[in-house]
């Protein structure tokens, strides 16, 4: 029984979750993720995915920077504080070297610029769960 509850929590740790106002940009996103196998809940704000459940059961987060509403740096605070464990990549389409500084000072895994390599996004994504299941 205790095999069966181990790789059940280990599947739960392998989802990613996906913040963009962008809808085609969340479905990229997703369609990249999934063709690794990678489960993938997305959500177009920053409320939204702070209004779920699922941050206890996720080990990695991609958001977006620029958003209406609750900001990318926003969600990165909440998640850092409450939920340590997960791993945040951050997309954004603007070019901002403080950005970048900014996101890594706050503790986020890696930053993409918008429009990024699939297969570097891949990468970066399979680290952030490795790293996140290691702890």
């Amino acid at each position: 029984m205790a095999m069966r509850n181990k790789s059940a929590e280990m599947n739960l740790r392998r989802l990613v979750l996906l913040v963009d106002d962008d809808s085609r940009v969340r479905e990229s996103l997703k369609d990249i993720l999934g063709s690794a196998g990678i489960e993938t809940l997305s959500f177009g704000s920053g409320e939204a995915l702070l209004r779920s459940e699922v941050l206890a059961t996720s080990s990695c987060l991609i958001t977006d920077v620029r958003m209406p509403g609750i900001s990318g740096w926003e969600v990165q605070a909440f998640v850092a504080k409450i939920h340590p464990h997960v791993r945040i990549i951050f997309i954004s389409a603007f070019q901002d070297p403080q950005a970048v500084a900014r996101a890594f000072d706050l503790g986020a895994f890696a930053f993409l610029y918008k429009p990024f390599d699939g297969e570097d996004l891949l990468r970066i994504v399979e680290a952030a769960l490795s790293q996140s299941a290691g702890l």
